[in-house]
Formats: structure tokens, C-alpha cells, sequence
């Protein structure tokens, strides 16, 4: 049986690291497959990475923005899927096909069209052009799109309850999926803590850092107020001086705090979970949220907004703030400042064993989830 991966859309960290992750599970499984993905230097290193699987086939498609990629997916794919037998598509960024005569499951990885906190930011901002065009829009395309399925793959409970404040869920059939690695090898020990000493907070985050769900502007107004704290600390962010040099939102008086490291791969990366090093995420909403992941699984401190998907995903021990509120994230510093070894070392434990029984509650494989569709399909 021949399965097509779409996934197209899919170019920053995030959604490639759940991509490189889905991939592993199906190497030499009893299915082939053809995947369908935007070119880019991401997806190139993939495609190196898996070019002598067998059972995979590689097809490259120039990206040319959102109406040829709705072209692309619900036109050609037709002839593609009648030209390889294709016997079940996987739509992996969330979207679907109109007229489909084959399955198909979606895969919902970005829950901005599913979010009336969201919506509430760009209002309260009266970004209501911004809204229009980055959300509104692309909302109407996509929930039309998701009514095309009964199958959608999630990788949380609270994906769910979200899209239900949008669509009717209850003819949908959800398979909630592990998009995590959650053996011994992927768990570092808890790191050191000297508060007496600089303390270093890292930002991850991409180059789409301005957009509003990302909520940059929390962490800098933060890191301002601690400047005239006068705490010693410095910051270690994941863009190039250049790129935020560019951009409003950032205070250049932050400069001779800060380590700009760009683009960095996750093995580079894993170097800066460091003693004394705090993961601040401001996020207004997230699926999962793998920078908080892997800050917990390399042993640091992890700070994210108070909010049910944090809650969901990370468990109840996770440290939080209010979001927009800098004052918040400030105090929530001071109190973890206030900590003995300890109870910085149960935090730690807590969020990684959470991360762990949480995580073997779901289903292990994307096999797991084609397996289950394609039966039914024979039966």
C-alpha cells in the first residue's frame, strides 16, 4: 500500500523536527511512500539525511505562496494519486483536499486558526488588517478544509477542545499521537543552579519572531525591567543581531547583554542548555511547544505563560507567568531566585516525569494511526 505525506508548509525547526521524527517511524515499515514538500535547506538536509530508504520517494515543489499551495494539493494531487495508487494521503501541516475519492487524515500542527486568544491579541492591538490576512482568511480556507476529513491527528488533548470552539468535533474521529522521544537517552539530569553567579535566559524562537502569537515583545519588556534590576544575566537568542536590529520590537540597549546565535541546528543548540541557563517562552498559544520540551528533557528551567496548553502539554508543576504582563514574568524570576537546590531539583523531576507518563498515554507511531484508518478501510 502507497501512502502520500504532504507536507508542504512545513520549513522552520519545529515542524521539521516532527517531521524528522515521523519519517524515523517509517523507515522499511510495510507501507511506501511518497512525500510531498516545499524546497527549501531544511527539506534538502531531510531528503540527504533518508535518500537510500527504500520506501521513500522524494518529490520537490518550488514554494509560490498559499493559493498555489490550495492549488497544488487539491488539483495535481488528483493525478498524482491516481498516476502512484495512492491508498491514503497524510496531510502533515493541517490541511485537506476537496474531492478526494481516497483517505485522508490531517495533522494539526498549528492551532492560530483555532484560537479566540488570538483573536483577542490582534483586536486588542487593532491589528484588524493584520487579522484579516493572517488569520480570517486563511481560517475560512482551512476549517473548510478540515470538513473534507473525519480523521485528524493531534499531538494533545487540548488541540481538541480548542478546534471545538470552531468546528463541530464530535463526527471527528482524533488520534492523539506522541511527536516526542521519551526514552532514557533524550533526559538529561538537572543542571546547576548559582544565583549569586550571572544567569543566562534563552530564547528560542524563528525568524517569523514578530508575528503576535509568538509574542517577542513579553520577553523583551521583561528583560528590560531586570536590566534596571540591575540583575546580572545575560541573553542567549536564536536570531542574528541583524534581524532584530530590524525590527521594532527590540531594544538595542539589550545588545551587550546578548549572544545572538541565529539559525542554529538542534545539535548546536543542545550546547546552550547550560547551568544556570532559564528557557523563557512567551507563546501565546502552542500545539506542543518543542523549545519547552527540550529545555525540560536537557535538564533546565522552564518558564511559560499560564495558559491550558501550557498546563496540558507540560504538566501543573511547570513555572508561569501572566501573559503581557512583564511585571509577571519579573516576579516569577524573583521567586525562582528565592529557591534552594531542592526544590529547583523537584521542578525539574516533576516536569520530566510529567512529560513521560503523559507522553505513553498516547499512540507511539504514525504507523500506529495508519494502521488503524487503513483496516477500517478493509473492512
Amino acid at each position: 500500500m502507497k501512502i502520500l505525506i504532504n507536507s508542504l508548509g512545513i520549513q522552520d525547526s519545529g515542524g521539521i523536527t516532527v517531521l524528522d521524527k515521523m519519517l524515523l517511524e517509517c523507515i522499511d515499515s510495510k507501507y511506501n511512500y511518497l512525500i510531498i514538500c516545499n524546497r527549501n535547506e531544511n527539506i534538502l538536509n531531510i531528503m540527504s539525511k533518508y535518500k537510500k530508504v527504500k520506501n521513500f520517494e522524494f518529490r520537490l515543489i518550488k514554494n509560490k505562496g498559499f493559493l498555489h499551495r490550495l492549488y497544488f494539493e487539491n488539483i495535481i494531487f488528483r493525478n498524482i494519486i491516481k498516476e502512484k495508487n495512492i491508498d491514503l494521503v497524510y496531510n502533515f501541516s493541517g490541511s485537506a483536499q476537496f474531492f478526494s475519492k481516497v483517505p485522508q487524515i490531517t495533522k494539526i500542527q498549528n492551532l492560530l486558526f483555532y484560537s479566540k486568544k488570538i483573536d483577542e491579541v490582534y483586536f486588542q492591538k487593532k491589528e484588524y488588517v493584520k487579522w484579516l490576512k493572517q488569520i480570517f482568511l486563511k481560517r475560512i480556507v482551512f476549517h473548510t478544509l478540515i470538513k473534507q476529513t473525519s480523521n485528524i491527528e493531534v499531538q494533545s488533548n487540548h488541540v481538541k477542545e480548542y478546534m471545538g470552539d470552531f468546528i463541530d468535533v464530535s463526527k471527528k474521529k482524533f488520534f492523539i499521537k506522541s511527536d516526542i522521544a521519551i526514552d532514557e537517552k533524550t533526559f538529561e539530569s538537572p543542571k546547576q543552579y548559582d544565583f549569586t553567579k550571572k544567569l543566562r535566559f534563552l530564547y528560542i524562537v524563528g525568524p517569523h519572531f514578530e508575528y503576535l502569537h509568538k509574542n517577542f515583545q513579553d520577553f523583551v519588556n521583561g528583560m528590560k525591567l531586570l536590566k534596571e534590576n540591575g540583575l546580572n544575566f545575560e541573553l542567549v537568542i536564536t536570531l542574528t543581531k541583524e534581524q532584530l536590529h530590524n525590527s521594532n520590537l527590540w531594544d538595542n540597549d539589550l545588545d551587550d547583554l546578548t549572544k545572538f546565535l541565529g539559525y542554529t541546528s538542534k545539535e548546536k543548540l543542545k550546547k546552550e542548555f547550560q547551568d544556570n541557563t532559564i528557557l523563557i517562552s512567551t507563546s501565546v498559544i502552542e500545539t506542543i511547544g518543542l523549545h519547552v520540551i527540550e529545555a525540560i528533557q536537557n535538564g533546565i528551567l522552564a518558564i511559560a505563560p499560564n495558559e491550558k496548553y501550557s498546563l496540558d502539554v507540560y504538566g501543573s508543576d511547570i513555572l508561569t507567568y501572566k501573559l503581557f504582563d512583564a511585571q509577571s514574568l519579573v516576579q516569577t524570576l524573583k521567586n525562582i531566585s528565592l529557591m534552594d537546590d531542592n526544590q529547583i531539583n523537584d521542578i525539574m523531576k516533576s516536569n520530566q516525569q510529567y512529560l513521560i507518563e503523559n507522553e505513553r498515554l498516547k499512540l507511539k507511531t504514525v504507523i500506529d494511526v495508519f494502521d488503524i484508518i487503513l483496516r477500517e478501510i478493509d473492512v
